[in-house]
């Protein structure tokens, strides 16, 4: 894996998001289509100002990953049915940028968490992933990974 690892201090950014408990095997699938319900809320309320998806991800201890699938949205807005405001959390992070295919993913997560275990970080249990502009060319997505560190 090449990409560089390095610390961040990150804000809270709100996004319009859905939860879930999935299984790992799961996220692929169930996670687009929770994305594109985000979107068609997102249009259905004419919310503009948007940026980017992000996926959160806690491990539950029990096999399952409690997710937030969601949108960057520039300021909260009230919650309606299964889409409310969240946001992604604040504080330092262990953050690494990948060029490539999505199913390569779940190694850029092992190959952070392995880094942080070597330079003495601790980890507070949730990672996300925020996608950047689609390309058709897989070799040009773009997808910042992070996980929060303890204070």
């Amino acid at each position: 894996m090449s990409e560089a690892i390095d610390i961040v201090d990150v804000q809270a950014q709100p996004m319009a998001s859905i939860a879930a408990r999935l299984s790992p095997s799961d996220i692929p699938e169930k996670t687009m289509a929770l994305t594109d319900k985000v979107w068609a809320f997102l249009r259905a309320e004419s919310i503009g100002d948007h940026g980017h998806n992000v996926w959160l991800y806690r491990p539950t201890g029990d096999g399952q990953m409690d997710v937030e699938v969601g949108v960057q949205v520039a300021s909260p807005f009230p919650a309606q049915g299964e889409v409310v405001c969240s946001s992604t959390p604040s504080g330092r992070a262990a953050h690494a940028v990948h060029y490539g295919d999505y199913s390569a993913l779940p190694g850029v997560y092992q190959t952070v968490m392995d880094w942080c275990a070597e330079h003495g970080h601790e980890t507070a249990g949730v990672g996300w992933e925020v996608y950047g502009d689609w390309h058709d060319d897989p070799a040009q997505r773009r997808t910042d990974v992070y996980y929060l560190l303890r204070d």
